[in-house]
């Protein structure tokens, strides 16, 4: 096991007695967090999202998981006058996984540094796909991020076992999501492969029919817009 794995299981002695009560009181010390600026969980600009980060942000959407999204950035498009950010939406992913996912990725002098992690939207898919959890990277508007916070490295032991108290954890759920999705891996993998960005984010296209499996993906960027305004 890697430097990440440790320093969760050194937390998980600290933080709480077991899974569930590190994730309420991890839950509810982001929360706090969130109201507020320091070292650790420090609010920032949108401007200065980077690829490679661990964020949290407050968005525009009628969804929950999507509303209160803690996520790595794996990168960003700008599509006319659109910023696209891909994001790895943890509310998606059951707990232990969001462990292992990462630890090949992160060294010890990632956290005493706070770097930034060297891997893309490639490297991330590639390792999602592995579990059945590719459909995790979910893309964000920038003009709907209403507050975003910077997690520092030290910080991401905690920050994976942990959600916004809005947001119920429910492994169940996500199993059941998990089902669901895993039978259509490959033809959903297929429809990646080929979609184009402007498949995604002309709000006012038709949404092309040979997308069914991202179907949501898309209608979600278009609605979106229309909702909430997007210039």
């Amino acid at each position: 096991m890697g430097e990440l794995v440790d320093r969760v299981g050194i937390r998980m002695l600290v933080h709480g007695d077991g899974l569930a009560d590190n994730f309420k009181n991890n839950s509810l010390y982001f929360y706090d967090k969130y109201q507020k600026s320091d070292k650790d969980v420090s609010s920032i600009s949108i401007k200065d999202i980077k690829p490679g980060g661990f964020y949290h942000l407050h968005y525009l959407d009628s969804s929950n998981w999507m509303m209160y999204s803690p996520i790595f950035v794996t990168n960003f498009k700008k599509i006319k006058k659109y910023t696209i950010i891909f994001g790895v939406n943890f509310n998606f992913i059951p707990l232990e996984v969001r462990v292992y996912l990462f630890d090949k990725f992160i060294i010890e002098e990632d956290f005493e540094k706070n770097k930034f992690l060297k891997v893309d939207y490639n490297g991330m898919y590639s390792e999602l796909i592995k579990y059945g959890f590719e459909y995790a990277i979910v893309e964000y508007n920038a003009e709907q991020i209403k507050l975003v916070h910077k997690i520092h490295m030290e910080s991401i032991p905690r920050f994976l076992i942990s959600g916004h108290p809005k947001n119920k954890y429910d492994p169940g759920k996500l199993f059941d999501i998990w089902k669901a999705k895993i039978a259509d891996k490959d033809k959903r993998n297929q429809e990646i492969m080929k979609a184009t960005m402007d498949d995604f984010y002309d709000a006012r296209g038709e949404i092309n029919e040979k997308y069914v499996l991202l179907k949501g993906h898309i209608q979600r960027i278009q609605n979106n817009m229309k909702k909430y305004g997007g210039r």
